[in-house]
């Protein structure tokens, strides 16, 4: 005696819908709006996350402060300081904001400015690279080349710049 089983096959679905004359239920407006709402809060989210990163920004970035008395005296205002090449020398930008101030502040090779530590009793004043005796423009951005000797800066850390008997204190290291 064999014994076969056989499994109910359920019916296709109909021209209209599943089988039986039922159709699913369309979800509420509200839960659609809320849906929607949430979709795009993640994509902000992303976004803002995204341009941080292209930024090269982050929670532990912090601005370059200023000094009106500085810039008024040099013409130029200092926005960054980062150590590079390997830890061995550091770059001060800074950005010109008057043409004739400035090219007598860029011109000066016997007293470029000293970056001093705030963490430790290290500083620099060995320019490498300074830029002089060419046209500047109002609005762009230079740099001198420090050697960083006995890595007297670190990354992450605040340098004092002084130069001309001016300081600006607590600027961030890159």
């Amino acid at each position: 005696m064999s014994t076969t089983a056989t499994t109910p096959v359920p019916p296709a679905p109909g021209p209209d819908g599943p089988p039986g004359g039922t159709t699913p239920r369309p979800r509420p407006p509200r839960l659609r709006v809320g849906l929607a709402v949430l979709a795009v809060l993640v994509v902000a989210a992303l976004a803002l996350v995204g341009a941080r990163s292209l930024r090269g920004g982050g929670d532990g970035e912090r601005a370059v402060p200023q000094s009106t008395e500085m810039e008024t005296t040099l013409g130029v205002r200092f926005s960054r300081v980062a150590v590079v090449g390997d830890g061995g020398l550091v770059t001060l930008s800074y950005v010109v904001l008057d043409l004739d101030k400035a090219s007598r502040f860029q011109a000066d090779t016997k007293h470029p400015p000293l970056l001093r530590s705030e963490a430790r009793a290290g500083s620099t004043q060995r320019v490498s690279i300074m830029r002089q005796g060419h046209i500047n423009r109002a609005g762009a951005t230079y740099y001198f080349v420090y050697q960083n000797t006995g890595g007297a800066l670190r990354p992450g850390e605040d340098v004092t710049i002084e130069t001309n008997g001016l300081r600006l204190e607590h600027v961030p290291v890159l």
